[in-house]
């Protein structure tokens, strides 16, 4: 779930920005919702508490009841919140190098008075990725821990001869001692990894082809043939809702 915190007074701008948010997540497959807020109140304060998920706040500077800059220390310095994007929308241009843009790991400073859409996409379009990267799986290893990021896992195997599994990326493969199962209970709950078998799980974000025909998922550099005959009907839905990057021929699916 991805929480939109839209914090600014006035009705035109917060209609903007959630337009804007409706523009740029209609190109992700995941759920989310848009919370606005026109004053601060204490049951505002309750309510960004009770959030679950990742968060993206876009803030203006004057508002009644609590400037975005004050919320912004709250969700800083009080929640001890910082991993959640914090992006300024305002027309005080002259704050934009004070120091509280680097001592609250602000995200982007947005002028109300100078390409304001355009600027505010791209800056919701950095947040999205930032929270995408941030995620990883965590497992031991040798008494080390090792933290793969979600966007660089291609899939996870099980392995033949045992009930550990194996975790492949571009760059390397790792053995983790933990079954398909007990993997799939980590992951289930992020919309890009998808279950191709009892004994495969894939990151539908790095599927470049698929030959349903063949059961073959195609990967940059890598290709499994994991796919069973019962998930193939789901397997295409999922790509199908990713279609701004997805096409499909006869008998494959492959990104363009």
């Amino acid at each position: 779930m991805i929480n939109f915190i839209i914090y600014e007074d006035e009705n035109e701008a917060r209609k903007m920005f959630k337009d804007i948010i409706l523009k740029v997540i209609g190109t992700k497959n995941e759920k989310y919702q848009i919370l606005e807020y026109e004053k601060y109140d204490l049951s505002v304060q309750e309510e960004i508490i009770k959030l679950d998920g990742k968060k993206i706040f876009i803030l203006d500077i004057e508002v009644p009841g609590k400037s975005g800059l004050d919320l912004a220390r709250y969700i800083r310095k009080e929640l001890d919140d910082w991993e959640s994007q914090l992006i300024i929308v305002t027309s005080h241009e002259h704050l934009k190098e004070t120091s509280f843009m680097t001592r609250l790991l602000m995200l982007d400073f947005v002028s109300k008075f100078y390409e304001c859409e355009g600027h505010l996409k791209c800056a919701l379009m950095d947040a999205l990725n930032i929270l995408d990267k941030n995620k990883s799986f965590s497992f031991t290893k040798n008494k080390e821990l090792y933290q793969i990021p979600y966007s660089s896992i291609l899939y996870i195997e099980k392995n033949k001869d045992d009930t550990s599994s194996m975790l492949v990326t571009n760059k390397s493969k790792q053995i983790v001692k933990m079954s398909i199962s007990e993997i799939w209970k980590k992951l289930e709950k992020d919309d890009r990894f998808f279950k191709a078998s009892r004994n495969c799980i894939v990151n539908l974000s790095n599927i470049i082809k698929v030959d349903f025909t063949n059961s073959t998922i195609y990967f940059e550099k890598n290709k499994i043939n994991s796919l069973s005959r019962q998930r193939k009907k789901e397997l295409k839905e999922q790509l199908g809702k990713r279609k701004s990057s997805i096409a499909y021929t006869s008998n494959t699916t492959s990104k363009m």
